[in-house]
């Protein structure tokens, strides 16, 4: 810990560089939380959680063991992601499991499973790794596979729980709140925090928790004060790329749309997202979506200009945060009129917010089972976590 006059705190946990003190303030905010925690832990709800936890427990240790992945097919793959919290916003897990598939090959999804869960290299590089050579897995389904392998050391990092976090007063000290893309060495101090975070639970009488269930205390913290938790905002500067593009294919299939990622749309325009529908007679009519994470805006105008260039191309959406879309539409604004009107915007935090109510859908739904997983998931798990 640096030195010199302190706040009052049990620990010290760097974050990215920055040092970050469990305040007073926070663990008051901590045990705020505790009494409705404990009823929690007391009721039918969380035998229900315990009955789930542990049948996705046994499934995982089958089929992610060592000896499960070496046999691993399609169905035990598919078996796995429909488990998910992560995967509960896909209406169609079977759509989401063959575009894995189909984008990374069964046998490289294996051969880095393996090394993410029992690879020899530290926690940090192994998850880096992961990320980097796998696509349409993002940070919440990533993190979910290691919390429910190693439970002990490594939890979940999804909005949920940055949202919960900000609550819990860690919203100014600690950066990764506005981040949904981690790198691997913030992942583990985050893990070391969830550490912290548990020891200060077990003061306040909580029995002991593994990192999971440091997760479902966050939960119950989130579930409480979501009325009152704002989406990711102006101050949320960075976002997950990959992961925006997923909740749009997902929200796009479960409204009935025919959904394409990285679809060459007109000559030289390949774009994000695209929603199709054919409409009786009229032919086919779709919409296109560029989410801008960084870098030039005049890139991304020339690429929605090239996309019109589509007759079937009816609405060109951007998806980015409140300062990039004010730079966009001040760059767009001196364009001709056909292409201004023809180009809407959508904030992140507006379609992270859509995702969760999707996710609220599909759980209501799900607990109806109308349509058994061709997997063999099942529908009745807690609220999913993207």
């Amino acid at each position: 810990p640096p030195r010199g006059p302190q706040p009052a705190i049990n620990v010290w946990v760097t974050l990215g560089g920055e040092i970050v003190a469990l305040t007073q303030i926070q663990k008051q905010r901590i045990r705020e939380f505790v009494p409705g925690f404990k009823e929690y832990l007391s009721s039918g709800g969380r035998q229900a959680d315990l009955s789930d936890r542990r049948a996705r427990c046994e499934l995982y240790a089958q089929l992610l063991s060592p000896e499960g992945l070496a046999r691993m097919t399609e169905l035990e793959f598919g078996q796995v992601i429909s488990s998910l919290w992560a995967s509960e916003i896909w209406g169609d897990k079977g759509y989401l499991v063959d575009k894995l598939i189909a984008d990374n090959g069964l046998p490289r999804l294996v051969d880095q499973l393996r090394n993410l869960l029992w690879g020899s290299d530290a926690l940090a590089t192994r998850y880096d790794a992961f990320r980097e050579q796998i696509r349409g897995l993002g940070p919440a389904s990533t993190t979910e596979l290691l919390a429910f392998v190693h439970p002990d050391r490594c939890g979940l990092w999804n909005d949920k729980v940055r949202k919960a976090l900000r609550v819990l007063g860690f919203g100014d000290s600690l950066h990764i709140i506005r981040k949904t893309r981690i790198s691997g060495r913030e992942y583990e101090e985050f893990n070391r925090l969830l550490s912290e975070i548990g020891r200060e639970l077990e003061d306040s009488g909580v029995p002991p928790l593994d990192l999971l269930g440091v997760d479902y205390f966050l939960f119950e913290v989130w579930s409480s004060a979501k009325d009152a938790t704002p989406g990711p905002g102006n101050g949320a500067n960075d976002f997950d790329h990959e992961d925006m593009v997923q909740r749009l294919v997902a929200i796009g299939r479960w409204l009935g749309f025919d959904t394409e990622v990285g679809s060459l749309v007109a000559t030289a325009a390949r774009v994000d997202v695209i929603w199709q529908a054919r409409i009786a007679n009229l032919g086919v009519v779709t919409y296109v979506f560029e989410v801008q994470r960084r870098g030039s805006a005049d890139s991304l105008i020339l690429n929605l200009q090239r996309a019109q260039n589509n007759p079937s191309v009816q609405r060109l959406v951007v998806v980015a945060n409140a300062d990039e879309i004010e730079r966009v539409r001040g760059e767009i604004a001196t364009l001709p009129e056909r292409f201004r009107r023809a180009v809407g915007y959508m904030e992140v935090k507006d379609l992270v917010r859509a995702g969760e109510l999707l996710e609220e859908f599909a759980e209501i739904i799900g607990r109806l089972e109308l349509v058994q997983s061709q997997f063999g998931a099942r529908g009745d798990r807690r609220p999913a976590q993207v």
